[in-house]
């Protein structure tokens, strides 16, 4: 059922791209699914497309599938950026990055696109973000991040299970989960919190406007 109704959110996310376009693709399952039908698209339509990737799998599925993959350092601007969440509260606010750990980049572009468009299956909708937020940090000042972190959650080092070592991104940072007790208020503010902390380079929180994609079995519904 979820695939199907990511499957639909992808195809009613197509509708947003024109010809020429640069185009940000997200990480994650769903958006796996509209990169390969964006590719079928460009194919089909011949709409001469350019795309920056915010990770290196998804830079791999784009170009074995046909997609023109540019450095998002290469590129003025980015027409549309098409991303998945974890969790969408009813304005819209996102938490994302559990998974792929793609944030930082995911971040970088979703921001930067003029139109940033969030596909996601009905199970992603909540009341209220909840749960754990992710941060992406240097490794140098993750002691210290750590404990200015702990005086008021529970974080800890995500680990690599079977090495017993800390998880490295793609940008050669470490990885901090931050466990919720309850949830949050101000996720708008909480953000900017976050970014103020010196070695923080990425946290999992995403407010900036945008528009949602909920797939359903039958269709779609848009917020």
């Amino acid at each position: 059922m979820k695939e199907k109704q990511k499957e639909n959110a992808s195809k009613t996310a197509l509708k947003f791209i024109e010809k020429g376009m640069v185009v940000g693709l997200g990480s994650g399952s769903t958006a796996e699914i509209f990169v390969k039908l964006l590719a079928e698209k460009n194919k089909k339509e011949s709409l001469d497309l350019t795309c920056v990737a915010t990770s290196n799998k998804t830079a791999g599925l784009a170009i074995d599938s046909g997609l023109k993959v540019v450095s998002f350092d290469s590129v003025e601007k980015i027409d549309l950026a098409v991303d998945g969440a974890d969790q969408v509260n009813k304005k819209k606010e996102l938490l994302k990055g559990n998974g792929a750990y793609a944030f930082l980049k995911e971040k970088k572009i979703d921001y930067k696109a003029e139109k940033f468009i969030v596909i996601v299956d009905e199970s992603k909708i909540v009341k209220e973000l909840t749960g754990e937020i992710l941060i992406e940090v240097e490794p140098a000042e993750i002691i210290e991040i750590l404990r200015k972190l702990s005086e008021k959650f529970d974080a800890e080092v995500v680990q690599v299970s079977e090495k017993c070592m800390p998880l490295e991104t793609e940008n050669k940072n470490y990885v901090i989960s931050m466990q919720l007790h309850s949830p949050i208020k101000n996720p708008k503010e909480m953000e900017k919190k976050l970014d103020l902390i010196k070695g923080i380079k990425a946290n999992g929180i995403f407010t900036r406007e945008c528009t949602v994609i909920i797939g359903t079995g039958k269709g779609t519904k848009t917020m």
